[in-house]
């Protein structure tokens, strides 16, 4: 059993019969909505994403909605792993005896359980499955800074008993209307916002995907913020400790590799001579960063999946912020950090290389034709796919995004990235 003052410190509304005013955000992301919705279901949520992005914050929240409507204090319980990786048998168990002072299968009314940073816990998903199958009124939340793992384990111990969802750094509606703005009136009236919102939306592309930024004018303690609790947290100790990787060094190289070129095309053995090392550390390198959500592979289209993921593929970061973060001089990489913005987003998978290149291909049925910044060259090559019989039935949209441009050149459109992200369809 642990020390009952380790559960203690993390559940203060057991005494006080609410969270930590500094614990909530006033403001409630589009998953916390969604999060809700769920809150009375058996199945146990889990919520994934990059360090940093409110899934401690979410958990909190819902932990207040919880107590307003009327859930006894005691009959939540929350706990993260993040510091030590404790038993969650030992935690349930502490739990059980000391605080609520029953067994969980007398107790007649809901029990919510709250695990912060699960995948710490050693063998956390056949623990969670035995708890889950054996009592019925236990409803879990957890959550994850991880993800090839994190979610492989869900699907293959927890199928059907778990639903999972992908907390996504601070989309720019987020963004806008975490500093004051009525995103709805943008929307309806485009320009006359624009003078007002350039410079929020270049301050969103160098750090206000991240929720604790989203206010912030210091462009050097933001720097900070998300080298120290990012970038340094998720190497020195979230893959390091998951994968007991020596040679840190290696990770930092690649990871300022991918800064100075996002969007590289990925060839493991070329970056492993260049580095000195080989061909399959490089890769499995690749594939710790995309664990810790750091990066993001994009494939070259190929119209089946199973074919498109032998071809060539490209890495990106999950957010544009993390170009701001190691490079001093990130100016000359704007052009850069919008392509990376926009193969952030959800469902850009993929790209288009064979005789000509697109950036971006959205879709799979029906597909967008999406070209970053405006030049002559971009023009020509979304010609190409148009006049293309493979993709010219197939193509919905052909869209230039550019930083500030807008206009419509030989019939394709020039959209400024701030008016595509706010886009409703």
């Amino acid at each position: 059993m642990i020390d009952v003052a380790e559960l203690e410190k993390y559940n203060p509304w057991w005494k006080t019969g609410m969270v930590k005013e500094e614990w909530l955000e006033r403001y409630k992301r589009k998953l916390y909505h969604e999060i809700i919705k769920y809150a009375n279901k058996r199945q146990i949520i889990l919520i994934q994403g990059l360090r940093r992005t409110g899934k401690t914050t979410i958990l909190f929240q819902t932990v207040q909605n919880l107590l307003e409507n009327g859930t006894a204090p005691k009959n939540i319980l929350y706990f993260s792993f993040d510091e030590i990786a404790y038993d969650i048998k030992e935690v349930l168990e502490t739990y059980q005896k000391l605080i609520l002072e029953s067994s969980f299968e007398r107790k007649k009314n809901r029990i919510y359980v709250f695990f912060d940073e699960i995948q710490k816990a050693e063998n956390w998903e056949e623990k969670l499955k035995v708890f889950y199958d054996l009592y019925p009124n236990l409803k879990f939340f957890i959550s994850g800074s991880s993800s090839i793992k994190l979610r492989k384990k869900a699907k293959e111990s927890l199928a059907g008993r778990i639903v999972d969802f992908a907390l996504e750094p601070l989309h720019l509606e987020e963004f806008l209307q975490l500093n004051g703005y009525d995103t709805d009136k943008i929307k309806k009236n485009p320009e006359l916002w624009k003078r007002e919102i350039m410079p929020m939306f270049y301050r969103y592309l160098k750090y206000g995907s991240f929720p604790e930024l989203a206010r912030e004018e210091n462009e050097d303690f933001a720097r900070k913020y998300i080298i120290n609790s990012v970038v340094e947290r998720i190497v020195y100790r979230d893959i390091a400790q998951e994968f007991e990787i020596r040679d840190i060094e290696l990770l930092k190289k690649i990871l300022y590799l991918i800064g100075k070129n996002p969007g590289m095309i990925v060839n493991f053995k070329e970056i492993g001579k260049n580095l000195g090392r080989d061909e399959r550390t490089i890769s499995n390198y690749f594939e710790y960063l995309e664990y810790g959500l750091l990066v993001k592979f994009i494939f070259n289209y190929r119209g089946s999946p199973l074919a498109t993921m032998r071809k060539l593929k490209k890495v990106y970061f999950t957010t544009p912020n993390l170009i701001f973060a190691l490079n001093p001089y990130f100016e000359i990489l704007l052009p850069k950090m919008l392509e990376n913005l926009i193969a952030a987003l959800p469902d850009a998978n993929y790209f288009y290389r064979n005789r000509y290149e697109i950036d971006f291909i959205i879709g799979n049925e029906k597909i967008k034709a999406i070209e970053i910044k405006l030049e002559g060259k971009k023009l020509k090559q979304l010609k190409k796919i148009i006049s293309d019989e493979r993709f010219s039935k197939k193509i919905s949209k052909c869209i230039i995004i550019d930083l500030e441009k807008e206009g419509e050149e030989n019939g394709i459109k020039i959209i400024p990235a701030w008016k595509f992200l706010l886009r409703e369809d």
